[in-house]
């Protein structure tokens, strides 16, 4: 997935791509062994969904 990450400039793809990321970190919250792991991986992708929010805001205002 990170090979995937375009380049900040194209701010829209960027968005596309963390709310791709938070959908990744989601699905591997829902099979790591250690609570303490899956907590990290949800938490992380609440960020990189608010980081997506975010960029559109700015971009679209």
């Amino acid at each position: 997935m990170r090979s995937l990450k375009p380049d900040e400039d194209n701010w829209a793809a960027y968005a596309d791509w963390r709310e791709q990321m938070a959908t990744v970190l989601e699905r591997l919250a829902g099979v790591l062994l250690y609570e303490g792991d899956r907590q990290q991986a949800r938490a992380e992708a609440g960020a990189a969904r608010e980081q997506a929010t975010a960029i559109r805001a700015q971009r679209s205002s």
